[in-house]
């Protein structure tokens, strides 16, 4: 029986992204349907010396972006960004407690094989989900964290729109060149959602799997990585080598953006190895 090697969380990953990504297209879908229905007709009957001068303009334009910031709060609320995260967390801290769980189960097997043949039970000497406890405090942070991250998201939309929608009136923009640049804007913060859960990803499920990995005696690990064109050429150099949790200099998913994990190396296997 072998054990398992710590799999990268990108199911998960990929589910982050797309729920966020959805509540930047519902926002995007609200902007630009107040856009068609309420400033369409405006704007493309303004000229630029219009809404350069015209003071009932600006204001006109002024309660626009009061209105689209309101409706943009409540398709993406607080509460929205809170819920998301806390069921990325949850998935992702399900996941890694399963992964390491059943990595630690393997190696008692293996090493016990022999009582196997006996019908005898096989106890095992390590506690497969040890570390729990150490893990609260860090995903509370985390939670906080990534909420901030999101409601960023959110929040640099509004006023990017807000931006969009005051340089395109002064310009004398048309009601399509601004749409196009709304729904760039749309793309450029789903993408920033999709790096952020990329990131964070990589570094919370390092940092689960250091600790329960300690905590039940593990203190090496064997570098992998997804092996892919997007993995850095230094990660690559480091594949299949050894290394302390406590004295490596790099540990996999602390870089930005990074899918790397660490297998587990027991005790008698690094015995083992250095023989």
């Amino acid at each position: 029986m072998r054990v398992p090697q710590t799999r990268y969380p990108l199911r998960i990953e990929k589910s982050y992204a797309h729920t966020v990504g959805k509540a930047v297209s519902r926002a995007e879908g609200i902007t630009l349907l107040l856009l068609k229905s309420e400033a369409k007709p405006v704007i493309n009957r303004v000229t630029v010396n219009d809404s350069l001068y015209n003071d009932d303009m600006i204001d006109w334009v002024e309660s626009l972006i009061e209105r689209l910031k309101e409706l943009i709060l409540g398709s993406f609320t607080d509460t929205d960004a809170q819920q998301m995260v806390e069921r990325f967390m949850s998935a992702i801290n399900t996941s890694n407690r399963a992964n390491v769980a059943s990595q630690i189960q393997s190696h008692e097997l293996v090493k016990h094989s022999a009582l196997l043949s006996t019908g005898k039970p096989v106890v095992l000497a390590i506690n497969p989900v040890a570390g729990d406890a150490q893990l609260d405090g860090y995903i509370k942070g985390k939670i906080a964290e990534n909420v901030s991250y999101i409601k960023g998201i959110r929040d640099d939309y509004a006023t990017k729109i807000e931006q969009i929608i005051y340089r395109g009136v002064t310009k004398g923009q048309s009601y399509g060149e601004m749409a196009e640049a709304i729904r760039h804007q749309g793309k450029m913060s789903r993408n920033r959602a999709a790096f952020i859960a990329r990131d964070q990803s990589g570094t919370i499920y390092s940092q689960m799997t250091r600790t329960r990995h300690q905590a039940a005696g593990i203190n090496y690990f064997q570098w992998r990585g997804m092996m892919d064109e997007r993995e850095r050429a230094s990660h690559v150099a480091r594949e299949g080598i050894i290394y302390n949790y406590d004295t490596a200099d790099l540990l996999p998913g602390e870089d930005y953006g990074c899918r790397c994990t660490g297998d587990p190396v027991f005790d008698d296997e690094l015995d083992d190895s250095e023989e």
